[in-house]
């Protein structure tokens, strides 16, 4: 009977087990410790620091280069996720700034952050929402060319 059903298989049927194996972690999991471990920045706390910029704080936008082009937080730069740990060295060469990371979603950037955190960029934070709710928010963002 339940051949005939033709059902797919559960969404997370794979993350359950893999995580079931080997003891390894969710994605929910990561994303939760890393929540607990990171600040996050509001959309009007960030958008008031880049509207009279101080010279101390970095908006690290870690999306993709494209999406980073086609719309970002004014003077962000950008760092993709994946060359986080590899790059970090050269676009970030100063440990005790203030970053705050920017991703689509929010959760991404979490990550970034935690991660930086860990590599002692201590005063590392998250933008709480990511890019969408900044451009739902209706805050100004730049053009790469």
């Amino acid at each position: 009977m339940m051949d005939n059903l033709n059902l797919s298989a559960p969404t997370h049927l794979t993350e359950a087990l893999r995580t079931n194996m080997s003891g390894g972690k969710s994605v929910a999991q990561l994303l939760g410790e890393a929540a607990e471990r990171v600040p996050f920045v509001s959309l009007q706390e960030l958008n008031a620091r880049v509207a009279q910029p101080d010279g101390d704080l970095i908006v690290l936008d870690v999306r993709e280069r494209e999406a980073y082009e086609s719309s970002h937080v004014p003077g962000a730069i950008n760092l993709p996720r994946g060359q986080l740990e590899l790059r970090v060295n050269q676009v970030l060469p100063d440990p005790t700034r203030r970053i705050v990371t920017i991703c689509q979603l929010g959760k991404i950037s979490t990550l970034a952050a935690a991660t930086l955190r860990e590599l002692g960029f201590l005063r590392a934070s998250a933008l709480d929402g990511g890019m969408a709710a900044w451009l739902e928010s209706g805050f100004e963002t730049e053009v790469s060319e």
